[in-house]
């Protein structure tokens, strides 16, 4: 039977005829067996494909986190020190009044009295010295002048002009002492108190009625930062005939600032303007034993909590005085390390005033330079000491400096010298920090023996480094970008900076761009060379000569 039937259906099959039986052909091409189900297999390549992805989106975000960061970190590094990294990310903006000050009474013009008269020039030399060191604060009368002798309105009206043709802000000095040398009530505390807000209003009222006759169209620009005395701890209390104590000091301050305010209450008003400041409990210190700075933050402030109705606040500012050493001929080597003790003596006064206040209030440092009297350091010296003075200052965020002084007094060195208005060294530094950017950027560097400070514009796209090479050898610094030694993303160039013994330079760098240089080193001859302007890049290797780069 079986026999029988497959010889029919082959016969079927050779005839083309259909099968009684259903026939399911076999396939060409059997599939090879595999070890996973179809699904699984879909599974395995999606999951395949999704890491791919993941890891690629992962690379792309690497990629551009480390050209971001190489774009906002740059390394500087002085001689085989490490390096210390500028991270572009973190900045804060430099006070517009870091760079200040003080000026004189005008030439020719007479004090109250008709007899003692300015002695400083007010001409296009000064003026043009100032702008070109972009000062934006001046500070009038300067020094002991002001308690010694009564400013007049012509004297005021000059200093209004001056304000003018600079481009910059005042900060006037109202005596503590009766200059005028008149007795009795009209020496009074309360009287002098009333002289300095009649002198408030001749400066910031145009309606003023002191504005008569021939002062009716005098010079008018508003001066708002105003100080109480001048070294209040170094003079006699016309009331007292002894030196003035703080609480006298704090007494004649809270009703100056009082009479002050309430002619302008727009006004700030700075004290104790004392003649020196060595840091919380090292002094100065008045007779009773008393800490002058101290003591008057302690008697403002309690003051202020007991008149809680007061329509303004009575201290605006803290303010004194710093010469750095008696006799800095002889400390030139002192003088140079001294700088770093603002970054000790300023926090601890920060933290001092909002303890008392219950607020931080602004640092001024209205007198500042190597020494008070004569005996001055070599000019290199005075340079080097001032650029980075001026350094600390601004990491340290004092947001008034104003240099003792322009022109007028030789010594210590001014900016301008009395023979010849002659620029000077100091004013060249202060034209050196006119390159720097707006916005100070923090640099964690070993500043031995060479100073580094960075700043950057608001849109991070200028860079702007200082450096202050305070040893007698030439010192070399290199400038490059984090993170971008195998990537096309640096847009900062790399630099090998050249600094000479005793010199301070500002190296700028121009995103997606290059850079230039700005360099002074301090010769001993009477005339100060202009600064050195150097395109970096374009003077083959600068270990062969003496430009920056």
């Amino acid at each position: 039977m079986i026999s029988n039937n497959d010889a029919q259906q082959s016969g079927a099959r050779e005839s083309g005829q259909r099968p009684n039986a259903i026939y399911a052909p076999v396939p060409l091409h059997t599939p090879a067996s595999t070890p996973y189900p179809a699904p699984r297999r879909h599974l395995l390549r999606t999951m395949l494909i999704s890491a791919l992805l993941i890891m690629l989106v992962a690379s792309a975000v690497a990629a551009g986190a480390l050209a971001y960061s190489a774009g906002n970190q740059v390394s500087v590094r002085i001689g085989n020190q490490q390096s210390a990294l500028i991270d572009l990310r973190q900045s804060f903006p430099i006070s517009p009044y870091l760079l200040g000050a003080n000026v004189f009474p005008a030439t020719s013009t007479l004090a109250t009295d008709q007899v003692s008269s300015g002695f400083m020039s007010y001409g296009s030399h000064v003026t043009n010295g100032l702008r070109s060191a972009h000062v934006k604060l001046l500070r009038f009368p300067g020094g002991d002048w002001g308690e010694l002798h009564a400013y007049s309105f012509d004297q005021l009206n000059a200093f209004s002009n001056l304000l003018g043709q600079v481009n910059a802000d005042g900060m006037i000095q109202v005596p503590l002492s009766d200059p005028s040398g008149q007795a009795g009530s009209t020496g009074s505390l309360a009287s002098r108190a009333s002289n300095a807000g009649l002198t408030v209003d001749y400066m910031n009222n145009k309606q003023s009625i002191q504005r008569t006759g021939k002062y009716a169209h005098a010079p008018f620009h508003p001066v708002a930062l105003w100080t109480v005395g001048n070294e209040p701890d170094r003079l006699l209390n016309p009331d007292t005939g002894l030196k003035y104590t703080v609480d006298d000091y704090v007494t004649a301050f809270v009703q100056f600032s009082t009479t002050m305010h309430q002619n302008d209450p727009s006004i700030k008003v700075f004290g104790p303007e004392i003649s020196q400041f060595y840091g919380l409990g090292s002094g100065p210190v008045d007779a009773t034993g008393t800490l002058w700075m101290e003591g008057f933050l302690k008697g403002v402030s309690d003051y202020e909590r007991q008149h809680p109705t007061l329509r303004f606040h009575l201290l605006d500012g803290v303010s004194f005085h710093r010469y750095q050493f008696d006799d800095a001929h002889q400390a030139q080597a002192l003088l140079l390390s001294s700088t770093s003790e603002w970054d000790y003596l300023l926090p601890p006064l920060h933290q001092l005033i909002r303890q008392d206040f219950g607020r931080d209030l602004p640092v001024a440092l209205t007198e500042v330079n190597t020494n008070p009297g004569k005996a001055v350091p070599t000019p290199a010296f005075a340079a080097v000491w001032w650029a980075d003075t001026l350094g600390k200052l601004m990491s340290q965020q004092v947001a008034y400096v104003a240099f003792f002084s322009t022109e007028g007094v030789d010594t210590p060195y001014p900016l301008l010298t009395s023979q010849g208005l002659q620029e000077t060294p100091m004013l060249r530094v202060m034209q050196l920090f006119a390159h720097l950017q707006s916005n100070f950027v923090p640099v964690q560097v070993q500043s031995e023996p060479v100073s580094v400070y960075a700043t950057q514009d608001d849109t991070r796209q200028t860079i702007s480094l200082l450096f202050v090479n305070k040893s007698d050898s030439v010192q070399q610094a290199q400038i490059s970008t984090e993170g971008t030694y195998f990537l096309p993303v640096s847009s900062w160039p790399a630099l090998q900076i050249n600094l000479n013994a005793y010199s301070v330079v500002v190296v700028t760098l121009h995103r997606g761009a290059g850079a230039d240089a700005y360099s002074l080193t301090p010769t001993a001859g009477t005339t100060t060379p202009a600064l050195t302007h150097t395109v970096c890049g374009n003077q083959g290797n600068v270990l062969l000569h003496s430009l920056p780069c």
